[in-house]
């Protein structure tokens, strides 16, 4: 291996989401992606780390003292708990080093607007970890409706159910400050791709939210390994671990037990949404949280002038794209369906596609593909709902936006 091909990484998160991605990009590189450092608070998270990654970087405490030690730093990946993602860029401003920053851009509206401000002023790029985009089957949805595939687009249907729901409410996730709450931490994705698919820029958005199945009066504190009931209560990570077929002890550890029906949790477990674009097109989104597991897992509908699209993106081992046209002859002629393996892999085979992007970013001069501008307005659309739930009215997207902001709320045609 050429040494100055090699991207030298410093991964802020490794435990968890940081490592995960370092992974694909040196898969998808061909090795060409090397984690020389991280920065891990935890013990037990570094040393689960290495071995899952299968790397062992430097180990540093903080991000001013891994970018000063570090003198053959390529770029940065963050990837710690979206509440630190502000802190953690601020760490690096003056350093000139790309960062690839996990999304959403933070969990409060405010230090979302401040991470936007500080990508305006940064010297270097920055990449939006909204892997989705680039997942070969939404990269071919995205081809198939600008050749007109279904007509015009009039409406859309977005939808998640998430089964794996209780372990976001094993940890940080279940409290909104930290989280943003689901409309920012997990909708956001969703959101994006609409955004991307629809090449339009939303407009306004209602919503409503509810906390049904998680929640109540246990203590902050109690975890399932302390727990009297663990082995009665069905949403004990030593029960989840059973019905699923596997013991992951990993998940015992540090802040991923949590009880689920602590006082501290408020992150509500259902969403529906119903958003306007500027070009005329509207489209509704539904998320919730304790799904069974066999029901359908995320789709996109897309309804045309010509004909409707679904995107069922199904499980982890594959999804697919089936058209309908509106005028077709006959019947057994108006269906024609595209599958798409996803080879075990991250994010419907999204994460590798980045990475890969990333690096060409870095070492070649591309432009980032997902970027801040992109992101903030996914997530100004999940801001807008979560205001649109709490006071019961339709928010205006745009009224939302502080005054030096308003001119990053990109013109309709963003995509």
């Amino acid at each position: 291996m050429v040494q100055d091909r090699t991207l030298n990484l410093g991964v802020i998160g490794w435990g968890g989401r940081g490592g995960n991605v370092y992974r694909d990009g040196y898969e998808a590189t061909g090795g060409l992606v090397a984690a020389v450092a991280c920065v891990e608070p935890s013990d037990e998270k570094y040393v689960l780390g290495c071995q899952r990654w299968k790397a062992s970087p430097k180990r540093y405490r903080t991000v001013p003292e891994m970018i000063a030690r570090e003198e053959n730093l390529d770029a940065v990946i963050v990837a710690s708990p979206n509440e630190y993602h502000l802190e953690n860029l601020q760490d690096l401003e003056g350093s000139a080093l790309p960062v690839l920053l996990e999304k959403p851009l933070d969990s409060t509206f405010e230090k979302i607007c401040d991470v936007v401000r500080f990508a305006r002023r940064y010297k270097a790029p920055i990449l939006v970890g909204h892997c989705m985009r680039y997942a070969p089957v939404l990269q071919e949805a995205g081809r198939l409706l600008k050749s007109g595939a279904i007509g015009r687009i009039c409406s859309v249907r977005f939808v998640q159910h998430c089964h794996y729901g209780n372990a976001g409410y094993h940890n940080w996730r279940r409290n909104k400050r930290k989280s943003g709450t689901w409309l920012i931490e997990k909708a956001t994705h969703d959101f994006d791709v609409m955004n991307a698919l629809l090449e339009d820029r939303p407009r306004a958005v209602s919503a409503i939210q509810k906390l049904q199945a998680f929640g109540g009066d246990k203590p902050d504190d109690l975890r399932c390994r302390n727990c009297p009931d663990a082995l009665a209560c069905p949403e004990s990570m030593a029960n989840v671990s059973y019905r699923w077929g596997a013991c992951r002890v990993e998940e015992l550890k540090e802040e991923n037990d949590f009880c689920v029906f602590a006082r501290e949790v408020d992150t509500p477990d259902n969403d529906a949404c119903l958003i306007d674009f500027d070009g005329g097109v509207f489209g509704t989104y539904q998320q919730w949280f304790f799904s069974p597991r066999s029901f359908h897992h995320r789709v996109y509908e897309l309804h045309g002038t010509e004909g409707a699209m679904e995107i069922d993106l199904g499980a982890e081992f594959g999804g697919k794209i089936t058209i309908c046209h509106r005028y077709a002859q006959a019947v057994n002629n108006d269906r024609f369906t595209y599958r798409f393996d996803y080879l075990g892999r991250n994010h419907y085979n999204g994460d590798g596609p980045m990475m890969h992007h990333f690096y060409r970013v870095v070492k070649e001069g591309e432009q980032p593909l997902s970027t801040v501008e992109q992101a903030f307005v996914a997530e100004l659309v999940g801001y807008g709902a979560i205001r649109a739930a709490e006071e019961g009215r339709v928010v205006a997207l745009r009224d939302l936006l502080p005054p030096d902001l308003k001119e990053v709320y990109p013109p309709s045609g963003c995509n």
